[in-house]
């Protein structure tokens, strides 16, 4: 495997990371504020917090292939 590949896959583990730790913090944090317990209340916070994933994982994913296309240019 070149340098350019191990590059690219962990920028991939890496945006992967991210997009985990963000949604762990967003569903703890929605989770929390709506101030009751079980599954009613973690499928209250995924409504509520869907919109801050989709931006996340756009960004994620937009971020790898920007990279990608830096890596390909790159001598």
């Amino acid at each position: 495997m070149d340098e350019k590949q191990k590059k690219l896959k962990r920028m991939a583990i890496w945006l992967i990371a991210v997009f985990a730790t963000v949604f762990a913090v967003v569903m703890a944090l929605f989770w929390l504020l709506t101030g009751s317990a079980g599954f009613s209340s973690i499928g209250m916070a995924f409504r509520y917090g869907w919109s801050i994933f989709a931006i996340v994982g756009v960004l994620c994913i937009l971020i790898y292939f920007i990279y990608k296309g830096f890596l390909g240019r790159k001598k």
